[in-house]
């Protein structure tokens, strides 16, 4: 079994977008067609449910995942451990972020960085820890989000920064409307971002805060860990989905309409990075970001 497979297929089941998962694992979509393909055909069973435009998870992904998902992170976790032994004779840095944050251009950041110094060893790592491996010092540079970026041992600065909006059926009433207030949701059902960890997940999190700050308790239908099934929920009826708006699938905005919370309620994506440098390569890559975010 490829674990490079693996790792799209856990990217797959992340986004339910053959196009977002494509881009952020940098091959074609056909490519990655055929790739899921032969995962089904050495496994024989069909993973998804491809009955309609959108990328549904069957009992076989549902079962399949958790374990794909450790084996990437354990591959991940060799990886690194063997090429620490060389970077410090290859003058190498490395950076580091997690697979949701892929949509917020770090791929063509990362790209455009290498294709314009070659001679840089930098060396990306798609990690489902990234700070951890900041800590442990394997990479000079982490990509986080805000309930991540919480240590104070490093450097940070504000990479990006997002903000909540809701995801609504193209026939709901305020579907062409620009932004919309939390007191004209108030008789709307939602659909929230649930968290694999202890800590909520941050666009869940400010939700409740906005509402809390308003005295209002949203009626709370269905949570779910990926992008993609929330969204499946606006469009088969359930109830309206509240997320950044950078996360929403790009390939599935002409299915359903995205309005803007008002007040604007942000939230921010990190870079940390260590206070001292593996290499000089390292310090050229933080002018670059800067020069970048600057722009």
């Amino acid at each position: 079994m490829d674990i490079s497979i693996l790792a799209e297929f856990v990217s797959l089941v992340e986004t339910s977008s053959f196009q977002e998962t494509a881009y952020n694992m940098n091959i074609s979509q056909s490519a990655l067609t055929k790739h899921i393909q032969k995962l089904e055909s050495e496994l024989g069973v069909l993973l998804f449910d491809r009955s309609t435009r959108m990328i549904k998870m069957n009992e076989y992904s549902k079962t399949l995942y958790p374990y794909a998902k450790h084996i990437v992170q354990i591959n991940d976790e060799a990886l690194v451990a063997l090429q620490e032994l060389t970077d410090d004779e290859q003058n190498v840095f490395a950076v580091a972020y997690a697979p949701v944050l892929g949509q917020y251009g770090l791929i063509d950041l990362i790209t455009e960085f290498s294709k314009l110094y070659p001679e840089k060893n930098m060396r990306a790592i798609e990690t489902y820890q990234p700070l951890a491996l900041l800590k442990n010092k394997k990479c000079d540079f982490a990509f986080l989000g805000e309930n991540e970026a919480v240590d104070h041992d490093f450097n940070k600065m504000v990479y990006k920064t997002d903000h909540l909006a809701v995801v609504l059926p193209l026939n709901h009433k305020f579907a062409k409307r620009q932004n919309v207030t939390l007191e004209e949701l108030a008789d709307e059902k939602f659909i929230l971002h649930a968290s694999v960890t202890s800590i909520p997940h941050e666009e869940t999190q400010k939700f409740m805060e906005l509402c809390e700050s308003k005295n209002y308790k949203p009626d709370i239908v269905a949570e779910s860990q990926f992008t993609s099934t929330m969204v499946r929920y606006v469009l088969g009826g359930t109830g309206i989905a509240v997320l950044n708006r950078l996360h929403i699938p790009s390939d599935v905005r002409n299915l359903c309409a995205v309005v803007d919370i008002y007040p604007t309620v942000h939230s921010h994506i990190y870079l940390l990075y260590r206070r001292k440098f593996s290499c000089p390569a390292a310090t050229e890559f933080l002018h670059f970001v800067i020069e970048k975010i600057s722009e």
